[in-house]
């Protein structure tokens, strides 16, 4: 079996490190694995081209920077025709259209796309959804990375119903599951909650900002380090809330964080205060690194999250509520400890790439059968 991804970008982030993850699960079942990706970096994070080519899959960038750049869609043909890939399966909303554009153009194999987030307010304006309706109308099989998306997807944009199935992110567990230790960068006296995502608005780390002033007034060894990629500048929106917050010091921004693992082993509680996701991919890294969690009750992180078992579910954009909630945390070790326990156990049961690639591979065997059904038949 030959699959062929297609992605935006090849930047660490969420559908990027899924996609490597993935990749070096194919090639360990033996599958023929390529990547092409439609522009290689993005500000302020880490390129991953070295990582893919590490594990020996080979990446072709098709160069085509500009989101409203259409030139790279005779590249991405002629690679098809070439490589001619049992599977073409795509991420992010470019790269599905792409894709669909090119399976129609080159009468190519089954498509798969998998959807990574709710695009509603996060891509070009209004008049992109039916384009994105369209590629996964075409498409012979949708993934939804979570039922919040898999919702959005079927009720809001309205697509096929029938092509979409829900198969969870699923991470390498071992990467996070070393002890903890004090090093450099961790403060031994502190009690350290972290968040992690891209520097903006919708992650909600002004909610957490406001959420340490309580919390400091009542344990006053407590800091907040956000990491993430700043590409918008949004950075020094929160620099100026900590300043005018009096936290400086107890409230850090420590940039990307290219060993993600080491960041989750040194944290004591993690927080995450997002408005909206398609899955929370930090989250489950968190628990699988033995932490308890605080998060937004949204969907889907309802989804991963289990209330007063692996961590707490509060209230989106409520400082008070987020503050009450990290406090209990900071407060209790046994119960960081319980939480924490349990939280690993529930991503090995459920969010292992173990899982995720077993469901993925028999996504491709079912569309393959079923392709060469309507061939025999023909």
């Amino acid at each position: 079996m030959k699959i062929l991804h297609l992605i935006n970008t090849l930047s660490a982030g969420g559908a990027e490190l899924h996609l490597l993850a993935l990749c070096r699960y194919l090639k360990k079942q033996g599958i023929d694995v390529a990547v092409a990706c439609l522009r290689e970096n993005v500000r302020d994070s880490r390129p991953l081209r070295a990582d893919f080519e590490a594990e020996n899959i080979p990446v072709t960038s098709l160069a085509g920077e500009s989101r409203y750049n259409v030139g790279f869609l005779g590249r991405l043909l002629t690679l098809v025709r070439r490589q001619r890939p049992d599977i073409l399966h795509t991420h992010l909303p470019r790269a599905d259209i792409a894709g669909a554009l090119a399976a129609r153009a080159a009468n190519a194999p089954p498509l798969v796309c998998s959807v990574h987030g709710i695009y509603r307010d996060r891509w070009f304006g209004s008049w992109a959804a039916p384009l994105m309706r369209w590629a996964y109308d075409e498409a012979d099989a949708v993934i939804a990375i979570s039922a919040a998306v898999e919702d959005w997807l079927a009720r809001d944009l309205r697509a096929r119903a029938a092509n979409i199935r829900v198969i969870h992110y699923g991470i390498e567990t071992a990467r996070f599951t070393a002890p903890s230790e004090c090093d450099s960068d961790r403060r031994c006296d502190a009690i350290v909650i972290g968040s992690m995502g891209r520097l903006e608005p919708g992650k909600g780390f002004d909610c957490l900002i406001r959420a340490m002033q309580v919390v400091r007034a009542q344990v006053p060894n407590a800091i907040l380090r956000i990491a993430g990629p700043d590409p918008h500048s949004y950075g020094e929106t929160l620099r100026r809330l900590i300043a005018e917050s009096n936290l400086e010091g107890q409230v850090e921004l420590i940039g990307f964080q290219a060993d993600a693992a080491a960041f989750f082993r040194g944290l004591d509680v993690f927080a995450f205060a997002s408005h909206s996701e398609g899955f929370g991919q930090v989250v489950i890294e968190a628990m699988a690194a033995g932490k308890p969690v605080v998060a937004s009750r949204i969907a889907p992180l309802t989804e991963i999250v289990v209330e007063r078992e692996t961590g707490f579910l509060v209230e989106r954009g409520n400082a008070d509520t987020f503050a009450g909630a990290i406090h209990r945390l900071c407060r209790d070790t046994a119960e960081r400890r319980r939480l924490g326990e349990c939280g690993k156990k529930r991503v090995e049961e459920y969010f292992t790439v173990d899982r995720m690639g077993r469901e993925t591979i028999a996504l491709y065997e079912r569309l393959l059968g079923q392709r060469g059904s309507l061939k025999s038949v023909a």
